[in-house]
């Protein structure tokens, strides 16, 4: 009798793969931390891969819109300039941040921590 609503559990990822996913994510930050600020973590701790996400509040944007976008082109958001944006994990707001250009690259710059 086949039962409905089980799934089976997801295949285990050793730790080696985990590992070379967080390598893989991993940026040199172009601006050190200075000693005595920021959150000292320490062990497989401080290597756990988290998801980040920065959301820009854009108005009537549409997926149209999306397809349309060309290099280069600029958005009007509904974001002040030079305010800090929330920088979250899923529902957890984790700190504020700013969009910085990094050697041609998008990067966003966590200014403070909340």
């Amino acid at each position: 009798m086949p039962t409905q609503g089980v799934t089976a559990p997801p295949a285990p990822v050793s730790a080696a793969g985990v590992e070379a996913k967080a390598e893989q994510a991993l940026a040199v930050s172009p601006h050190p931390v200075e000693e005595g600020k920021g959150i000292a973590l320490t062990g497989p701790v401080a290597r756990l891969p988290v998801e980040l996400d920065v959301a820009v509040p854009v108005r009537e944007f549409r997926v149209r819109d999306l397809l349309a976008l060309e290099a280069g082109q600029v958005i009007e958001t509904e974001w002040g300039h030079g305010e800090d944006m929330p920088l979250a994990s899923g529902e957890v707001q984790l700190a504020w941040s700013e969009f910085e250009v990094v050697d041609s690259q998008l990067a966003v710059r966590v200014t403070r921590m909340v």
